[in-house]
């Protein structure tokens, strides 16, 4: 399968001695997607993923909000991590998984909308550390209106198996 790392993310791996033998392929990328249980559940999906980009999208539903009917702030963390994490994963070779050590987001707006967009791109990237951010926005009336920005530092740690329970 073809792999979709075109070219090292802004950081410039190739300088550092940074080497990529075996690159997941987007279908193994969008398997791990699945094999998480939270995503599913809470209706998310990955809607797009190339070398140091993911985008997770997730439609409103009743069961994802919070008592005023607006997307629980959870949600919006969640896929804002989730998408960070994958993010890197295009990045680290396929004995490695990402992790996260550090999250922080700050709400910006209210998340009212007909769903949820959370867009990551890593900004820096080493060997075992890399630095994301991800925006996201609600989609209300054909509008992209930014709800939320965070900065996530992502660890690429041993692979562990992926099997559902």
């Amino acid at each position: 399968m073809k792999s979709i790392l075109r070219k090292p993310p802004i950081g410039h791996l190739e300088n550092i001695g940074y080497k990529i033998l075996d690159i997941r392929t987007e279908q193994e990328l969008r398997v791990s997607f699945l094999n998480q249980p939270l995503m599913p559940y809470i209706g998310a999906k990955l809607t797009s993923i190339s070398s140091g980009k993911a985008n997770i999208e997730v439609a409103y539903d009743k069961n994802i909000t919070q008592q005023h009917g607006l997307f629980h702030g959870g949600i919006s963390g969640a896929i804002a991590d989730n998408a960070a994490g994958f993010a890197a994963m295009t990045l680290m070779g396929k004995e490695k998984e990402p992790l996260t050590i550090e999250f922080k987001i700050n709400f910006l707006n209210i998340a009212n909308g007909e769903k949820l967009i959370a867009e990551a791109v890593i900004l820096q990237g080493g060997r075992s550390i890399f630095h994301g951010e991800s925006k996201v926005y609600t989609i209300k009336d054909k509008n992209k209106i930014l709800t939320a920005s965070a900065l996530v530092t992502i660890k690429a740690t041993t692979k562990v198996s992926e099997t559902l329970c």
